[in-house]
């Protein structure tokens, strides 16, 4: 089974090499030790873990700006020349869509590894191995592969690796579940994908961060009079939502509305 899993994983990362994990965070982990010189993150439209674990181990790090979750690649072009290792997400805070193209060349003109966290995209366009060295994900509560246990990493380059220090996760329970979820991807994304559309179509009249892009919630720019009516939309239609600034999402007065919570 397990066998079978990684098999379905690499032909939706397009990468070779890829162990099931315990946590998304064991691999976060697994990658933040690779760094020798400096690690980059985003500084908005990461996850917590991204800024706690070199905090906690003293790994030099430092923030590329971006603009609504989407990496600045001028900020990108300065920052890279001291780092080793770029750890971003697609799409940024799961509602904004980087350029991974531009990215991934930048970071490699400067002999620095991109990794790329795909919890919100695996399944997805946006989840693209040709454009990262390493591809990570989590299966927790309320991501896209919603097994609440587990995790995957993967990789181009098999040297590359072999030099990750990675847990294993081949509990039987655990791998059946992820199955399961791995099975209902497509008509997960599509629910949210549809229940995205409607949220946005329903609030067009804000300022809603990205629309275009690809997501799975809807983050909306707000004065103090329209916050009460987003809030109110968001109590009469069930749908759970989160305040801003927050580093999960974008540093900026706005009201994440969590579709990725969403049930079928």
């Amino acid at each position: 089974m397990k066998q079978k899993i990684i098999n379905t994983l690499k032909q939706l990362t397009n990468h070779t090499y890829l162990e099931i994990v315990p946590r998304g965070n064991s691999a976060i982990l697994s990658v933040i030790k690779l760094v020798k010189k400096k690690l980059l993150i985003p500084e908005e439209g990461g996850w917590l873990t991204y800024k706690d674990y070199p905090e906690k181990l003293n790994i030099n790090h430092g923030f590329v700006k971006c603009e609504n979750a989407v990496i600045n690649l001028e900020d990108l072009k300065q920052k890279v020349k001291d780092a080793d290792v770029f750890l971003y997400q697609n799409p940024g805070g799961y509602f904004a869509e980087q350029p991974v193209k531009e990215i991934y060349q930048i970071c490699k003109e400067n002999n620095c590894l991109v990794v790329l966290d795909t919890s919100g995209s695996i399944g997805t366009k946006l989840c693209d191995g040709n454009y990262a060295d390493i591809i990570l994900a989590s299966f927790g509560k309320w991501k896209l592969v919603e097994a609440r246990v587990g995790g995957f990493i993967s990789c181009k380059d098999k040297t590359l690796f072999n030099k990750l220090e990675l847990e294993h996760l081949n509990d039987e329970n655990s791998l059946n579940i992820i199955e399961k979820n791995l099975n209902l991807l497509p008509e997960r994304i599509k629910f949210l994908t549809e229940a995205r559309s409607k949220i946005i179509n329903d609030l067009q009249d804000f300022n809603i961060l990205n629309k275009d892009h690809l997501g799975f919630v809807v983050v909306i720019e707000f004065n103090d009079e329209e916050k009460d009516q987003i809030i109110n939309y968001c109590k009469k239609n069930n749908l759970e939502y989160t305040l801003c600034p927050r580093y999960i999402r974008v540093n900026k007065k706005a009201i994440s509305i969590e579709i990725k919570r969403l049930g079928q």
